[in-house]
């Protein structure tokens, strides 16, 4: 089932149900103008019609694009997570049963898309101290989906870090600072034993073996950051999303969701240009991932109307997209003149080739490019400088650091010119002086 497929499906189904569909929302959301930050649908509908005055609705349905640049650094070490992503999402306010969801998302996975009912496991919150407050259990959750028919072996507690919500910023009121907050509850869809990390392997393994493709926050409370008061909201409501491209690589049995029928065009034509001699394999997939999502969140950005790489907020953001392809490219012996035809392919895939947008993100590129060339070229000579320095010894975790942080040459260009050379790379002592530098600026901010 194709991702225009699922969304279409997730609409259908719960407009059946009188939920209220809203249009999605831009990227570049008014509400921090100097960040993207639509991360999830929620913005969308706290700005709207969340907190309308007359609101006569209480059931929302949104189909929304997400980017998560924070989430960057982690995409291509594992095969479900993108920076771009499609989030259907449902939110329920003042809901006198909210677990009735619940059932309505069950429903809806296993009977509308058809995923296997038997191969489906369940977090919920086994109750953790949050911030000082000692939650309990949530029983509502456990014995509801008990009642649905999940056995106990395929029904997993987890702690806060896994099955409790906390909003990242919070927001103003009567002087303080107050967070959102509940509990959740997770479905996942087992791969098999083959992919098991062992015996206990269960819901909250990072092995791979479990890919979690749709969430239900029960948003109740809400904590004070500043007195650390935990009370209950005065509307609260209940979000049920699922992943569009998670479901799709379920339903598609793709290794990936850099493999579904959406992604894959981008994937190919990237191998296809690519020469990457002995760069170790797992370097090579995490490259070819990172050069596809990087492009397809590039495009979907610029379309938006992101504004050219910088060094504040937006700006900075495009510009560390346009680097992370530009090293990735170097690494897979991409020739500059085929990144067009890579940019090209994400463009197509959001369905917004127009020769405005295409034009503009390869000026934006290529701006960068020139640009970042000329820092990899000083970075790299002073890295000869050193290893001169050094007397055929290896560079130092320090002097790695050094390269990366003051001279803005990236850690996978060092690696790879260290590989070059049969010099080893002190990859433990340079994550040791990393986390130390880091310390040292969070002290110096302070």
């Amino acid at each position: 089932m194709h991702c225009s497929a699922i969304r279409q499906n997730f609409i259908s189904y719960y407009q059946e149900l009188e939920f209220h569909l809203l249009s999605s929302g831009s990227m570049l959301h008014p509400s921090i103008p100097m960040s993207f930050v639509m991360s999830a649908g929620l913005v969308q509908v706290e700005t709207s019609l969340a907190k309308a005055e007359n609101r006569s609705d209480n059931k929302f349905l949104l189909v929304q694009s997400c980017f998560r640049h924070f989430d960057l650094d982690r995409i291509g070490r594992d095969n479900t997570h993108l920076s771009l992503f499609e989030m259907p999402a449902v939110f329920e306010f003042g809901a006198e049963d909210p677990r009735k969801l619940l059932r309505r998302i069950w429903d809806f996975v296993t009977e509308i898309l058809g995923i296997d009912a038997e191969r489906i496991w369940v977090s919920y919150f086994a109750g953790d101290n949050v911030s000082g407050h000692n939650l309990g259990q949530d029983d509502q959750t456990y014995h509801t989906w008990k009642d649905i028919g999940i056995p106990e072996h395929r029904l997993v507690g987890l702690t806060a870090e896994h099955n409790y919500w906390l909003q990242g910023g919070g927001f103003d009121n009567e002087g303080s600072k107050w967070r959102k907050c509940g509990a959740t509850t997770e479905l996942f869809y087992d791969l098999g034993e083959d992919k098991s990390c062992g015996a206990e392997c269960r819901p909250g393994c990072v092995c791979g073996r479990f890919v979690e493709f749709s969430n239900t926050l029960f948003v109740s409370h809400q904590l004070n950051s500043q007195t650390n008061e935990l009370r209950r909201m005065d509307d609260p409501f209940t979000e049920a999303v699922i992943g569009t491209e998670r479901i799709a690589m379920i339903l598609q049995n793709a290794p990936s969701v850099f493999h579904i029928k959406e992604n894959l065009p981008i994937i190919r034509a990237i191998q296809e240009h690519s020469a990457p001699g002995d760069l170790p394999e797992h370097l090579i997939i995490e490259s070819e991932r990172v050069i596809a999502d990087y492009a397809s969140a590039l495009s979907a950005l610029v379309a938006a109307g992101a504004p050219p790489p910088g060094k504040n907020g937006r700006e900075r953001i495009i510009k560390l997209l346009i680097r992370g392809i530009i090293t990735r490219k170097i690494l897979l012996g991409i020739d500059v003149k085929k990144i067009s035809i890579i940019i090209e392919c994400a463009v197509k895939k959001q369905g917004i080739i127009t020769p405005g947008n295409l034009h503009k993100i390869e000026t934006y590129f290529m701006r960068e490019s020139q640009c970042f060339q000329k820092t990899i070229q000083r970075g790299l000579k002073k890295l000869e400088r050193l290893l001169v320095q050094n007397q055929g010894e290896t560079l130092s975790g320090q002097q790695i650091v050094f390269l990366e942080k003051r001279c803005g040459l990236p850690y996978l260009l060092i690696a790879a010119s260290l590989r070059k050379k049969s010099l080893q790379i002190l990859d433990q002592e340079y994550k040791d002086v990393l986390r130390e530098w880091k310390k040292s600026l969070l002290t110096t901010s302070r």
